[in-house]
């Protein structure tokens, strides 16, 4: 018995499942002029090899009705259905990839036909040949026999030679659409008499990405188990586990709520969930929003509740921030040593550093990961007023309240990127301090390199610290810098205690002690990278 695959790959152009091509190739057997190369180029499991086969079996049968459709009951169209025909040549480029490779084919091209009218050779992962085998394959595709006919077929046809991809006719298949996938599988249940549902079918549409094959084979690896196909057991298939979804995820990332966030993150890993399927599920959600916000309706995508609730809350540039803080995380998975730190870490950036402030509303961060609370919707979900970008001015304190030390040094980071914009290299210079008093008017940086304190001290530099310092606290300050100690010590010295209560780690990348490394660093920004 053979496999789903195989069983119901495509034997008439009729049954081949992208309509783009389908009508493509009717045109071109219906002209009667037929090329000597054709160019099969997308991703796998779309139909590229089985479209080859029946261009090889269109050309060489022998009771076709019709001007373009294999009669598939005549001696050539069984043989090379069977794969057992001598004129048509299946070559993995892959293994055969040489030159000498190339050079035997080119001598056997040479030879008629045993028994078809044309010599069809199908090499499949084109790319996978050397530059040599290209060259060698060029001028046999410039000068070819009349009886012979090339269907180059890859993944990746940047990396085909120009010359080659100029001597073809390309066919471009492109990713399947859950829409497309979901009909065949439907013809599959009802040929097979599988007991699946709609929603089971539409969850192996969706994780075969795509793909018609991996589609078929979820489907027939999903119905040896007998019974009715549920979501659930599908789910299980793929590595996914029942329960854990991660609009539960999004739902509290909507509210900016960290504890619940780390939670249900610590309930997957508690629960045994796949942790690399479950980020894909969330940025897949993500996707799917982002592109219905931006209107791409043509790709026909299957929306779910959670993205119908993305869509009403959230607008483009948050979306757009989410999908980049969990990529990140995704990358991270593979190489963490604590498996869920990553996905709790996005957490934490996403949800920014409000609640650590005070609980009254403050305005929103200058990233544009970190819509503040203050913007929240009355359904709780964060609305952003305006597009983010790097060099837009920064946010100002209330004035309505007093500032404390806490919330600059937690926000000591926004002052940063407020500066970056102004001039490099003094925000390369604020790196390495850390506010330690604010009061009077007057903000006291500790500094630990008496370079660093010079340069902060000059009037340019002194200026731009202080007119971004009075942008976020809505009133007039100075800049007052004192040489501090370069130690990770949390004992706090005698000069320290006239401008703070307790020690405050420098806010500076990896929250520790300034290095000589980070002095070279901070040096080659303000020189333009002169250091050695």
């Amino acid at each position: 018995m053979s496999d789903y695959t195989t069983k119901y790959r495509p034997q008439k152009i009729s049954e081949l499942d992208l309509t783009s091509i389908r009508e493509g190739l009717e045109k071109v057997l219906k002209s009667g002029k037929i090329p000597h190369a054709f160019l099969f180029c997308g991703p796998r499991g779309t139909g590229k090899t089985s479209a080859a086969r029946i261009i090889a079996k269109a050309v060489n049968c022998l009771g076709k009705k019709k001007d373009f459709e294999p009669c598939n009951s005549c001696d050539q169209c069984l043989s090379i259905t069977a794969g057992t025909n001598l004129d048509v040549l299946e070559i993995d480029a892959a293994s055969n990839r040489g030159i000498d490779d190339i050079r035997s084919l080119r001598e056997k091209i040479k030879l008629a036909p045993s028994g078809a009218k044309y010599k069809i050779y199908i090499i499949d992962e084109a790319h996978m040949l050397t530059l040599e085998a290209f060259n060698a394959l060029l001028k046999t595709l410039e000068e070819p026999p009349a009886h012979a006919i090339f269907i180059l077929c890859t993944t990746a046809p940047e990396k085909l030679p120009e010359t080659i991809i100029s001597r073809c006719l390309r066919f471009n298949f492109k990713r399947a659409t859950q829409r497309e996938i979901k009909e065949k599988l439907l013809k599959i249940k009802v040929v097979e008499n599988i007991q699946v549902g709609d929603e089971a079918v539409v969850e192996i549409a969706k994780a075969a990405t795509g793909s018609f094959r991996d589609a078929t084979k979820i489907l027939e690896q999903a119905s040896f188990a007998g019974g009715e196909i549920t979501v659930e057991q599908i789910k299980e298939l793929l590595g996914q586990t029942v329960g854990l979804v991660p609009e539960k995820l999004l739902e509290f990332l909507a509210a900016k709520d960290i504890k619940r966030g780390i939670s249900e993150i610590g309930r997957v890993v508690e629960t045994g969930g796949n942790l690399r399927v479950y980020t894909e599920g969330l940025l897949e959600i993500l996707r799917t929003a982002l592109l219905e916000k931006l209107g791409v309706s043509e790709w026909e995508i299957e929306n779910t509740e959670g993205t119908e609730n993305l869509l009403k809350a959230l607008k483009i540039e948050e979306i757009k921030a989410l999908i980049e803080i969990f990529s990140k995380a995704a990358q991270e998975l593979r190489e963490a040593i604590i498996p869920q730190l990553p996905l709790e870490l996005a957490v934490v950036e996403w949800c920014g550093l409000q609640t650590r402030l005070s609980p009254k509303a403050t305005p929103a961060l200058g990233d544009s990961a970190r819509p503040s609370d203050s913007t929240l919707s009355h359904s709780g979900l964060p609305q952003t007023t305006e597009v983010f970008a790097e060099s837009q001015p920064s946010p100002r304190f209330k004035n309505d309240r007093s500032v404390s030390l806490e919330e600059i040094q937690i926000r000591w980071k926004e002052v940063l990127l407020a500066v970056r914009p102004r001039n490099h290299s003094v925000e390369a210079l604020l790196r390495a301090t850390r506010p330690i008093n604010l009061a009077g008017g007057v903000l006291t940086l500790e500094v630990f390199y008496k370079f660093h304190k010079d340069q902060l001290e000059t009037e340019k530099c002194r200026k731009i610290v202080e007119e971004v310092a009075s942008e976020f606290l809505g009133s007039q300050i100075h800049l007052k810098c004192i040489l501090g100690e370069r130690t990770r010590t949390t004992e706090v010295t005698e000069k320290k205690e006239e401008y703070t209560e307790k020690p405050v780690e420098p806010v500076v990348p990896g929250n520790g002690e300034t290095t000589d490394e980070d002095i070279v660093e901070v040096a080659k920004e303000i020189f333009s990278g002169i250091v050695e």
